[in-house]
C-alpha cells in the first residue's frame, strides 16, 4: 500500500495540490474518530494520501464495490455501510459492531457524518453515528475541515477540474462532557452539533459559479433533511435523524 500511497500522492500534488494544517492535532493511535465534511468522491482518497496516520474508513457500499475506488477501500479494510435505501439505518448493526471493535482495539476510524456528498457545497445534515461510536468507546473526535474539493469535483460533474485543497485538522474533542448526559441520543446530538460547528467555522462556502446546473437533482432524494433545509450556518441546522 505504500507504493499506492506514493502514486496517489503524486497525482494529488500535480492536479490538486493540498496544504495540511494542524498535523500536530492528529493522534498517532486510537481509539479516536476522525470526522470531516464530505463534498467529493475523492475525499477519502485525499485523507488517505494526506494524513500521516491510516484510519479505517466507513464508506458507502456502492463506493466499496467500485473498481478503482473500491480496490483502495478494500485494501484499507474499510467498513461498508448502506444508508441510502428507505428504512435502512445508515450504520447497520454489523458495521456498528465492527467499528466499535476497531476502536476498542486502539484503532483510528474515519467517518463522513453527512452520509453523502453535498449537492450544492453547503453542509448537509450530520448523522449522529460518529458521535455514538465515540461515546460508546469514550474516544475523542478529531474534526477535519476540507476546503476546495467541492470546487474540484462536485457530485454533479462527470469529471474533476484542477484546484487547490486545504485540510484543517482541529484539536481533538474529548467525549467526557457529553458522557455526563444521561440520555444517549441527546448526548450524541449535542456532540454532533458541537463538532459540526468546529468544522463549519473553518469551511469556505463555494461561490455561485460552482452551483449545480439548472434542473439537476441530487441522486439521494431520501436524505434525512430535504434540500430546502440545507444551510452552512451552525446548528440547529444540519442535525440528522438518528443514524
Amino acid at each position: 500500500m505504500a507504493v499506492a500511497q506514493r502514486v496517489l500522492n503524486a497525482v494529488f500534488r500535480r492536479f490538486w495540490p493540498y496544504e495540511l494544517r494542524g498535523r500536530e492535532n492528529l493522534p498517532l493511535h486510537g481509539p479516536a474518530v476522525i470526522v470531516a465534511n464530505h463534498a467529493s468522491l475523492l475525499d477519502g482518497v485525499l485523507l488517505y494520501v494526506a494524513l500521516p496516520v491510516e484510519p479505517r474508513f466507513i464508506v458507502w457500499t456502492q463506493h466499496y464495490e467500485q473498481a478503482l475506488l473500491g480496490w483502495l477501500y478494500r485494501r484499507l479494510d474499510a467498513i461498508p455501510v448502506d444508508g441510502w435505501r428507505q428504512g435502512v439505518p445508515p450504520i447497520g448493526q454489523e458495521a456498528y459492531r465492527t467499528a466499535r471493535e476497531h476502536l476498542a482495539s486502539g484503532g483510528l476510524l474515519a467517518v463522513f457524518p453527512e452520509g453523502g456528498r453535498t449537492p450544492d457545497g453547503r453542509f448537509m445534515c450530520w448523522r449522529t453515528g460518529a458521535a455514538r461510536l465515540a461515546l460508546a468507546a469514550a474516544a475523542p473526535i478529531v474534526p477535519i475541515t476540507i476546503n476546495g474539493m467541492y470546487e474540484a469535483w462536485p457530485i454533479h460533474r462527470e469529471r474533476p477540474r484542477r484546484g487547490r485543497i486545504e485540510i484543517i485538522v482541529h484539536p481533538p474533542v474529548a467525549p467526557e462532557p457529553w458522557l455526563a448526559i444521561k440520555r444517549r441520543r441527546e448526548a450524541a446530538l449535542a456532540l454532533t452539533r458541537h463538532v459540526r460547528n468546529i468544522v463549519a467555522r473553518a469551511y469556505r462556502l463555494p461561490g455561485v459559479e460552482y452551483a449545480p446546473p439548472p434542473g439537476w437533482r441530487s441522486p439521494h432524494p431520501d436524505l434525512p433533511c430535504p434540500l430546502a433545509e440545507l444551510d452552512n450556518t451552525p446548528p440547529p441546522y444540519g442535525i440528522g435523524r438518528g443514524g
